[in-house]
């Protein structure tokens, strides 16, 4: 099973999001951007959604470090947000993101992206192995 960690300050959202992909992923939740680089440096998940506004670090800034290290640089990313203009969206592109999602959002269609990605990720693993 794959694992998720998720990083929004909001404890509603850590629960609608661990209700809406328990089933398929192991998740994780936290509730800021310093505690995910900490939780990511003891096991590196399959995927990360970051909430682009939370205290102590931003989305932003935690995936500008992601794909810093080499470690995690091929890490896959999805930064959630509530700000939706095309500048937030091109800013979290620019900082690594591989999909910026604006809320509200349709829930299976997130789910949907979330396998894309996920599937993506493995069909890449396949052929580096190759």
């Amino acid at each position: 099973m794959k694992y998720i960690l998720i990083a929004d300050d909001e404890p509603v959202n850590q629960c609608v999001y661990e209700e809406m992909l328990k089933d398929e992923y192991i998740i994780r939740t936290i509730d800021n951007g310093k505690e995910c680089l900490e939780s990511i440096d003891q096991l590196i998940p399959d995927l990360v959604l970051l909430d682009v506004a939370m205290p102590e670090m931003d989305g932003i800034e935690v995936c500008r470090r992601l794909r810093a290290s080499k470690k995690t640089r091929f890490l896959p990313i999805i930064l959630i947000s509530a700000y939706a203009s095309e500048r937030d969206v091109e800013a979290g592109m620019q900082a690594g993101a591989d999909l910026y999602v604006s809320k509200p959002f349709n829930f299976g269609k997130f789910r949907l992206e979330i396998a894309e990605i996920l599937h993506s990720t493995d069909m890449q693993t396949v052929h580096l192995e190759d």
